[in-house]
């Protein structure tokens, strides 16, 4: 019997009473099954345990709903994991193991934190103007050098995602202040020296983190912005944008996340609001040039196999563009805001992805 091609999603799966439930790609998922049929391919979403118990069970979308039923085998697995820590576990390396031993490719492979990612990227000159200072933040001589040089610095957890626990230091006359980005009651605090802030620092840090250069961003209305360039693998070397968005922080905010209340904007009338016309084309060719050249750099120089990033872009003062993140696994509420039609171009560009990986193993 002739199987259909099938593809699968990995992800977390939540059970309600009635139904199944797969987070915050719930939506998405519908809109990649939709795109499939069209298509004739199978798509079923799995989590890491049930694929490794059964991998011809699966969730399929079948009259409007997520049904659990057999499936085919995939050819190709979408990695939308969303727990680092899942990523670290024996159970991934078995799946690791399993698919290597059984020819299935899984893209999206695994998330690469912040550290790495800035060591790939400063692997490539053409990059280094659109890179903000970053090093590996170990020892109380690099926030002294980093102050020295700059009015902000950023400490970030190389793991951490959506804006959270980032601190900020700026120096002011004679002092340090440190702001959080989480709600925290003690959000700002301001220390007499360089010592004193490294002490406090220390107990505050538990994890691996980066020290960045701090970038004086353009605002609307006083409030940062910075803009998310969904980049996603067409074939083999080819990447394209699929969708650019502009996110404005909240008053008060110093991280645009849509996870601390940034708010999104179309990124034409933010560039309008700046530049005059041709000029705000310029600007966005040139996110977009630094973006895909960003994809395409990741994509070769990390481990395994990835089709998608979301690129994190903002612009200066001086009206100079700066790389500030990647996301390995970007939200799929960015795109879903500015997008009315029924299956976002992501969803799209995923499922043809999907189809050039499938097309180049036979």
């Amino acid at each position: 019997m002739n199987h259909p091609q099938a593809i699968a999603v990995m992800t977390e799966i939540f059970h309600t009473d009635s139904h199944v439930h797969f987070g915050s790609i719930h939506e998405f998922c519908k809109e990649l099954a939709e795109y499939s049929k069209q298509h004739h391919l199978t798509l079923y979403v799995t989590s890491l345990s049930m694929y490794l118990e059964n991998e011809r069970i699966g969730y399929q979308w079948i009259n409007g709903e997520w049904t659990k039923t057999e499936v085919p085998p995939a050819k190709v697995i979408y990695n939308r994991i969303h727990s680092r820590k899942t990523e670290l576990t024996s159970l991934f390396e078995r799946l690791i193991q399993k698919l290597e031993d059984e020819h299935v490719l899984m893209f999206n492979h695994r998330f690469l934190h912040k550290w790495e990612v800035h060591e790939c990227l400063m692997n490539h000159p053409y990059l280094h103007p659109y890179l903000p200072k970053t090093e590996l933040f170990t020892k109380k001589q690099m926030l002294d050098d980093f102050l020295e040089q700059f009015p902000v610095v950023f400490i970030k957890p190389i793991y951490g995602s959506q804006g959270r626990h980032i601190l900020r230091i700026e120096k002011t006359e004679g002092e340090f202040r440190l702001d959080y980005s989480t709600f925290m009651k003690d959000m700002m605090q301001q220390y007499p020296s360089t010592s004193a802030l490294f002490a406090v620092l220390k107990e505050r840090i538990k994890v691996a983190s980066i020290i960045q250069q701090g970038i004086a961003l353009q605002t609307m209305e006083g409030r940062p912005v910075d803009f998310r360039l969904s980049c996603h693998r067409i074939h083999d070397s080819e990447w394209r944008v699929t969708s650019a968005i502009a996110r404005v922080a909240q008053q008060e905010q110093f991280v645009a996340n849509l996870a601390r209340g940034g708010e999104i904007v179309s990124i034409d009338a933010v560039l309008r609001q700046w530049y005059e016309q041709n000029r705000a084309f310029q600007q966005k060719m040139l996110l977009k040039e630094i973006a895909l050249e960003a994809a395409s750099v990741l994509a070769n120089e990390a481990d395994g196999l990835y089709g998608e990033f979301g690129i994190d872009l903002a612009i200066d003062q001086e009206n100079k563009p700066w790389i500030i993140e990647v996301n390995t696994k970007p939200s799929k509420q960015t795109d879903m805001a500015m997008s009315n039609r029924l299956i976002r171009p992501s969803a799209k560009a995923i499922i043809d992805y999907c189809l050039s990986l499938i097309e180049q193993k036979e």
